[in-house]
């Protein structure tokens, strides 16, 4: 079986395959498509696609979009890179679940059980700018000023796109 990481949509509970369930049981199951559904999206390749909503990212079960959903760039190699291949929703029930999670952030970064990819606290930070999101400046220039990277670096790129002029 595939296995492109502990946190892949193969493995999590809102791949209609799993019923519901996190981990593998149902993984070999071909009798249902898997299928995300939290964002109504056929998963062609769940072994190798990821989301912030991942049990292991996420363990409250959380049902809003966080961020996109990623797969390898380049193939699947041990250094690949995961580049967004379909975009987060832009509502305001997401910007404010997002803006919720970054006044709790470190709780929710303390939560995240995966070390690869972008952790929840990156992709809560880069949605919050890719959505130039203006209530969001206060929290992130704060992280921005007094934390290390990768939240730093994440922060200052999320600024420079919620001060950038429309």
């Amino acid at each position: 079986m595939p296995n492109g990481g502990p946190d892949c949509c193969g493995t999590c509970w809102f791949n209609r395959r799993n019923r519901g369930e996190a981990g593998y049981e149902h993984a070999d199951d071909e009798s249902i498509e898997p299928y995300c559904e939290i964002r109504n999206v056929p998963i062609t390749d769940p072994f190798y696609t990821y989301c912030a909503n991942h049990p292991h990212r996420r363990p409250d079960r959380d049902r809003i979009p966080i961020g996109p959903i990623t797969r390898p760039r380049g193939g699947y190699n041990p250094a690949y890179v995961r580049e967004a291949w379909i975009l987060s929703p832009d509502t305001e029930e997401i910007r404010t679940h997002l803006l919720h999670l970054l006044s709790d952030f470190f709780t929710h970064v303390s939560r995240d059980q995966i070390p690869t990819g972008p952790g929840i606290g990156e992709v809560i930070i880069w949605q919050l700018g890719e959505f130039r999101e203006k209530r969001a400046e206060g929290p992130i220039r704060q992280i921005s000023e007094n934390f290390p990277n990768p939240w730093k670096a994440i922060a200052h790129t999320a600024l420079e796109k919620i001060s950038a002029e429309d």
